[in-house]
């Protein structure tokens, strides 16, 4: 009697599985587009790590943008030569945290291409399971 009532409750939980991992499969089908990988960036345990580094982004892009405005409207040589130097810092600036988001987006990527082979993994070891009994 118990032996029975185990294997109804065994049969029901790989039911609620086999749900589950259906709707894990589908939204794991296609990946998601740019913008939503950037915004997933935000979501995530760092978040508070990006929100920052996307407002030094804003902030070194400003200050580059400045920079390059004084460049043209400077008179001296040596001004320029600082106002170019501060342009070229700003610039690199935003290029290393753009480079920073990117690993981001392709951190996320690779852990949910993870969780796609778990899934598989969990799908081919219940298949082995039903073919050993």
């Amino acid at each position: 009697m118990a032996n029975q009532a185990n294997h109804d409750i065994d049969a029901k939980i790989r039911e609620a599985l086999r749900r589950e991992d259906a709707e894990l499969l589908e939204h794991f089908q296609n990946d998601p587009p740019l913008y939503e990988m950037l915004i997933e960036t935000f979501r995530g345990r760092h978040r508070w790590l990006n929100v920052l580094a996307f407002v030094f982004t804003l902030a070194a892009l400003a200050m580059a943008v400045i920079s390059a405005y004084q460049f043209f409207h400077t008179e001296s040589t040596r001004a320029m030569i600082a106002w170019a130097t501060c342009f070229l810092w700003f610039a690199l600036w935003v290029a290393m945290l753009k480079i920073w988001f990117w690993l981001e987006i392709q951190r996320l990527c690779v852990t949910r291409e993870i969780k796609r082979l778990e899934l598989q993994v969990a799908n081919l070891s219940r298949q082995i399971d039903v073919a050993k009994s």
